[in-house]
Parts: C-alpha cells; structure tokens; sequence
C-alpha cells in the first residue's frame, strides 16, 4: 500500500520521483512538482476570475450553496499551496537522510538481535503487519468513496469539464492527506524500530528473572577508604591484618558453629548448584558459564534508542509543519459541516441539489480528514510510548539487580545514564505542530472543546429567514 501511495504521489507532484538517488537529475526529479502547482493555480484563477466552470456562479446555486462552495474552494487553496510549498523545501534531501538513517539502525538492529538468538521470533511483526495493511484499506476506501461522490457530481454539471471544478474542490483536500499519509508511514516505521528494541530489552529482563544469579563478592570499600590504606606506613598495615584476619577466623568459627549437619541429599544437591557457576574466592568475582547471552547488547541498544529519537525529530521538523494547515482545515470543515448538515440538510434536504451536494461534500471530506488525524494521533502517541517502554524496561532491569550488572560497574553506569538521559529527552521533545500543538490524544480534547464553543455560537443563528427568501421554505 507504501509504495501504491507513493507512486500516486509523484503522479500528482507531492513527492520528488527519485527522491532515494542523489545524483539524478534535478529537473526531471521535481518536474510535476512544478508542474502541478501551475495547473491547479490555473483553475482556481479560471473560476474566480472568469467566473467560468465555477460552482458558486451558476444560477441554480442559492446564496447558503454559494457561500459554502466558496469557502470550501479557498480554504482548500490556503491548504494546498501551503502543503506545496513546504514539500519543495528539503524534500528530497528528507527522504535521503531518513533511508541512510534507518539503514543503519535496521543493521545494528539485526546484529542485535542475531546476539540475542531471536531471528526466529516473527509473531509480533506478523500481528502488526495485518493491523498496518487493514489501516491503509480502510483509508483507501474512504478516499475512494469521497473521491466518488465528488467526481459524480460534478460530471452530471459540467460534463466534460469537471477536473477543473475537481481540482479546486477536492484535489487540495486529497493533497494534503496524502502528506499525511506519508507522515503516518514514517512514524509507523519509527514505531516499529522502538518496539523491535523493546523486544530485544524485554529479552534481557526475562534472563534477569529466570537466570539464576550467583552469590557475588564484592570489594565495597570507598575510595577514601582505599586511599587511606595507600598512605598507611608498613607497620601499621601489618597491625591491620592482623587484626582482621582474628576477626575472619572469629567469624568463621562461629558460622562453622550454627550451620547444621547436612544430610547426603543437599550436599549432592549443593554439588550439583556449584557446578553452575566458577567462583574465584582468591579474586572475589564471578565467571558465569552462560555462553552467549544478550545483555552483551545493552550498550548498542542505548545508540540504537539515540538514534532512533533523531530519527524522529528529523521527520517532525518535515511533516510537523504540515499538519498545521491539515489540522486547520479540519477544523473549519468540521464545523461547518455540522452547521450545514443541522440547519440546513435537515430542514430542506431534497430541495436543492446543489446545495445537498455541498453540504454531502463537508460532511464527507469532514469525516475524512477526521480519520486521517486521528491516526496520524494515533501513531505518534503509540511511537511516544514506545520510546517511554524503552526506560521502563531498563529501570525494571536494574530494580532486579541481576549478575551481570552487579559484577559490573559499566553495565550499571549506562543503564543509570540512559534512564536519566530519557527523562530530559520527555521533556525536550515530542511529535508537535511547530510547538503550537502536541501531537497526542490531548489534541483531541482541545479540539473538541474550541469546536463546541464555536457551535454553540453558529447554531444560534436562525437559517429560516434565508432559506425562505430563497424559495427553500414555504
């Protein structure tokens, strides 16, 4: 469906045509890029300028159809040519920088993973995979059903020459949820690199649960302690472990004292525990004969989680702009498209058939880009927290104190960094629209609120005056 997207995107000028080469040829590259934009400007300014092929111009188009048609045709030409503008700056070299990136993760990624034993392990990118495909068909039978209605309708008007109508009617509206759509796939790859990290540290919290942990000796002297020793002069050092080894051999005679006589079956038992592990009581540490394990991993997977954070500032500094005019004219769509559909639809639906045919068209395109939001939403909030899980687990890993970070002071300072390094990363960025709004489920909540406090303004004006001046009511 990526590359069904795709392609359809450099058909219509959104996307350079080979934007994976940097040494194609430019003209070629961004020639419908061009092409396009002057196209649609041509259009736009043959119907408000020639008052020809024009909706709103027509004499079977009442003053409610004419105001709406032509706030629908201009908010899509803010919509487009913002979209189109922002898409000609650092598009090619976007997608140039995202692929050498993501490259260069999914090689570390499969290292990893190769460490960890897990090449075999496919349920979860199966799931997502079936979840990832049945969002796209259902975006793509949406967009073709609205596509539809308005393609339908204008043929049975203009005949022949309804793509000129089309393309300051709909094609903005289309543009710019195709950018969304490539947004939403870039996220969703960005989504996909956290879980598969996710996956590899889960791995080495489950060994640090299940893995039996030796007993470890440790030397937990400071190093004042340690420096103090230094600058004892020979005799007294030799007063000090004279001292300390009466006190071992006290203590030793008095564990010797409490411990109870073992019967035959514990002491093969404890013969058997201690063919588990190599202890080096001489050197007090502890040599594991676990073979290849995978916290060996820890250090890559904190740059893989670096990384993969600069891979999402690079894609919301493209796409975070973009959504403020997508989010804008879905707003101002949705809302009008209530009004329409409660004070006029419902009051002399049938009576026009112009005027069904915009306020349909609101509706539709209405529902549509609400959908296309709300998983652009989606997506960023599930990349969020998947990035969140990343620290989570690492803390979880730590809480438990397993062998290797106990035997090991670097294990411990990484994990520690990392957690701390996460918790200044929350706070510094998330998915946003160029800082004026957060892309997250909050979003959902303020929109919803601005909207009803618009609504309850419009809904107070009384449409019957109107209606009956233009031969809708009796």
């Amino acid at each position: 469906m990526i590359q069904i997207m795709n392609w359809f995107s450099m058909a219509i000028g959104l996307i350079p045509l080979n934007r994976q080469e940097s040494q194609s040829n430019v003209v070629l590259d961004y020639a419908m890029m061009s092409l396009v934009p002057v196209f649609y400007l041509g259009c736009y300014f043959l119907i408000n300028l020639r008052h020809v092929f024009g909706l709103c111009f027509l004499d079977s188009c009442n003053s409610v159809c004419r105001l709406s048609n032509t706030l629908f045709m201009h908010l899509g030409a803010f919509l487009y040519l913002t979209v189109t503008l922002m898409s000609l700056y650092r598009r090619k070299e976007f997608f140039l920088q995202f692929d050498e990136r993501l490259n260069a993760i999914d090689a570390v990624i499969q290292k990893c993973r190769r460490v960890a034993e897990m090449d075999r392990v496919k349920v979860t990118a199966v799931k997502h995979s079936v979840a990832y495909h049945f969002t796209w068909l259902f975006l793509f039978c949406v967009f073709a059903f609205a596509l539809y209605y308005d393609i339908r309708a204008l043929y049975l008007t203009f005949g022949n020459y309804a793509f000129i109508p089309f393309m300051v009617s709909s094609f903005p509206y289309l543009a710019g949820s195709i950018i969304q759509g490539e947004f939403i796939y870039h996220v969703s790859v960005i989504s996909q690199r956290f879980e598969q990290i996710n996956t590899l540290f889960e791995k080495i919290n489950q060994e640090a649960r299940h893995r039996h942990a030796p007993l470890t000796v440790f030397d937990i002297e400071s190093e004042g302690k340690k420096q103090e020793r230094k600058n004892l002069t020979p005799a007294t050092a030799m007063d000090a472990r004279t001292a300390t080894f009466g006190n071992e051999q006290k203590l030793s005679g008095e564990m010797k004292r409490q411990t109870p006589q073992k019967n035959e079956e514990d002491e093969m038992d404890t013969s058997n525990d201690e063919d588990e592990d190599d202890f080096d009581y001489d050197n007090a540490t502890i040599a594991e004969n676990t073979g290849n394990t995978s916290e060996a991993n820890l250090p890559d997977l904190f740059k893989l989680h670096d990384k993969i954070l600069s891979l999402s500032v690079i894609t919301n500094r493209e796409f975070g702009p973009q959504c403020v005019p997508y989010m804008a004219a879905c707003f101002v769509v949705s809302i009008f498209g209530i009004f329409l559909e409660t004070k006029v639809n419902f009051i002399v639906s049938g009576k026009s058939r112009l005027l069904d045919y915009v306020t349909y068209l609101y509706v539709i395109w209405s529902f549509t880009t609400m959908v296309v939001a709300y998983i652009v939403l989606r997506l960023c909030c599930n990349a969020n927290n998947h990035s969140k899980q990343s620290a989570m687990i690492v803390h979880e890993i730590m809480q438990k104190k397993p062998a290797f970070m106990l035997s090991n002071d670097l294990f411990y300072n990484k994990m520690k960094s990392f957690t701390l390094q996460f918790l200044h990363w929350e706070g510094y960025f998330q998915f946003n629209g160029i800082g004026l709004f957060a892309l997250d489920y909050t979003f959902i909540f303020s929109t919803v609120s601005a909207a009803t406090s618009y609504l309850i303004v419009l809904l107070q004006f009384d449409m019957t005056a109107i209606l009956r001046n233009e031969g809708l009511m009796s």
